[in-house]
């Protein structure tokens, strides 16, 4: 299979983005900002990401990361400790 690239990749529609990234993509975190849910996957050899509303329960943009420096807000979600997990380290 030929390799899909950034521009292909720009290239598609929405929903062609989408079907590739669940059936090709690796899912590797998500964080919630405001009314989102990103989500973060690694395809081929790029990162994308998928804006999911919580509001109107749809996904409104798939894009792929160009600024590598947005990846620190995923790290720092993973890192940050719950507020569960904090309550259950300090019991």
């Amino acid at each position: 299979m030929k390799k899909t690239t950034k521009d292909d990749f720009s290239m598609m529609t929405l929903a062609e983005k989408g079907m590739i990234i669940m059936n090709n993509g690796k899912h590797l975190t998500q964080i919630s900002k405001g009314n989102y849910l990103l989500n973060l996957y690694l395809f081929e050899d790029f990162f994308v990401e998928i804006f999911y509303s919580i509001s109107t329960n749809k996904i409104d943009k798939i894009e792929i990361m160009t600024d590598l420096s947005r990846i620190d807000e995923y790290i720092d979600d993973i890192i940050k400790p719950s507020k569960e997990a904090e309550k259950l380290q300090l019991n």
